[in-house]
């Protein structure tokens, strides 16, 4: 039933506009290492005017039988496959690598992108600072082969790391992300590898449509650093910081994420 106070009526029309613009929005998902797009639940949730259309990285979550493919491009070139053009993309962590190198390989497909705690450059280089040791994913591959599982729960536990509410924080997320079993250790190794051999900072003014940049100020994986330096060299980029949440804010704070992303589509869709 429509308000009936003046107050009311604006704040009626203006979520009517606001749900009208909203429901023409398909956001593709594309999750973290070792995950599967089951993890945005809350988000996605807290933005139920919007399509999603989840994509789970080959060997995680529903294509758990789905193999790794050998090349990057034939990689994005899947993932990117069933989703419609003009749709927006979001990636989280690995998956936000991966929406870059699709924004990069498809320039005019996507409305723009919306990455959270994710990085052009995953592993510490000279030109890129605030990027993990190397030596963390050399471990980490080395013990794959012997116990997937104890490495999948330590990299769980840094991605909380450092938020507000770590402990409960970190329960949670070993539940959802165990919800389809492990992904198979095939995959495991090719995420890791492409984490520690793609680097896409020379290229983010090729970026040229809108983009969303996410992050938690706890974040020990991706620092804020990170994004910062992201946001500089990126043409069209908004930076949004989420104080409490560290490398998965959309768990912690989906609401406060959800917003973020909603005024940056509306704006978006004005400008257009």
């Amino acid at each position: 039933m429509a308000p009936s106070t003046s107050t009311g009526w604006s704040e009626y029309f203006w979520n009517a506009w606001n749900d009208a613009i909203m429901s023409r929005i398909t956001i593709g998902a594309l999750h973290g290492w070792a995950m599967h797009n089951g993890l945005f639940r809350d988000l996605i949730d807290a933005l139920p005017e919007t399509d999603w259309h989840g994509i789970d990285l080959p060997g995680h979550g529903r294509n758990r039988d789905t193999p790794w493919p050998e090349d990057a491009d034939s990689l994005v070139e899947g993932l990117v496959r069933d989703l419609a053009e003009g749709s927006w993309l979001m990636g989280w962590s690995l998956g936000g690598l991966l929406a870059m190198q699709a924004a990069l390989k498809y320039p005019t497909r996507f409305a723009g992108l919306v990455l959270v705690s994710a990085t052009p450059c995953f592993i510490a280089r000279e030109h890129w600072p605030d990027g993990v040791e190397a030596g963390l994913l050399k471990a980490m591959a080395l013990e794959l082969a012997a116990d997937p599982e104890v490495v999948v729960n330590r990299f769980l536990a840094l991605e909380i790391h450092g938020s507000a509410h770590q402990r409960d924080e970190l329960k949670r997320l070993k539940s959802l992300a165990t919800a389809h079993g492990l992904p198979n250790k095939a995959a495991l190794l090719a995420g890791l590898k492409h984490l520690a051999e793609t680097d896409l900072s020379g290229r983010l003014g090729e970026i040229e449509c809108p983009v969303l940049l996410l992050g938690g100020r706890r974040d020990k994986l991706v620092p804020w650093a990170s994004l910062e330096h992201t946001h500089r060299l990126l043409p069209n980029s908004r930076l949004v910081r989420v104080p409490g949440a560290a490398h998965a804010p959309f768990l912690t704070d989906a609401a406060a994420v959800a917003d973020a992303i909603r005024g940056f589509l509306n704006e978006a869709d004005e400008s257009n």
